[in-house]
């Protein structure tokens, strides 16, 4: 408040009404959350590999509850220079674990990010679970697909390899 106090005051000197100053104010706030993401998505997110803890979720595929947590393991991921491979996906529910290995394949052009099963039961054909867009997060990965986000923390490899 008394950056803004002290800055009105600089501009006052410049005969600029305060009026103009709330309005200028007013804007510079609404686009500071632009400008915050627009450096973190200068941050590459074409490395998938190791553990994540889905640490927020709206996504139906990724149904958020306090009981329950989301696992993904891309092992080596795209670490080895490939585009596709087998991830673990895991559902822990006190006591239980579900866990489902599936096949993943990142478009890095279009930063998306399929997973599905490579085959289905009486088919030759793939099935999708889900096509997500890759954005880079502060400490891992967003996945969003239409209104829905996924929010993806990687996990420090020491926690889980114990």
């Amino acid at each position: 408040m008394q950056m803004l106090v002290e800055w009105m005051n600089w501009l006052g000197q410049f005969n600029i009404s305060t009026k103009s100053v709330g309005i200028m104010g007013a804007v510079g706030i609404a686009l500071f959350p632009l400008a915050s993401r627009a450096g973190v998505e200068g941050k590459s997110c074409d490395r998938l590999v190791g553990m994540y803890q889905v640490t927020a979720s709206n996504d139906p595929a990724f149904s958020f509850q306090a009981d329950s947590e989301w696992f993904l393991d891309f092992g080596k991921g795209t670490s080895t220079g490939k585009s596709s491979g087998s991830v673990a996906i895991s559902l822990r529910k006190n006591p239980n674990v579900k866990v489902r290995i599936m096949a993943w394949e990142y478009f890095p052009k279009q930063r998306s990010l399929t997973i599905g099963n490579p085959f289905h039961e009486g088919s030759k054909e793939a099935v999708a679970f889900g096509s997500w867009q890759l954005l880079p997060a502060s400490d891992g990965i967003l996945l969003e697909r239409g209104a829905y986000q996924t929010s993806l923390h990687l996990l420090d490899i020491d926690k889980y390899s114990n």
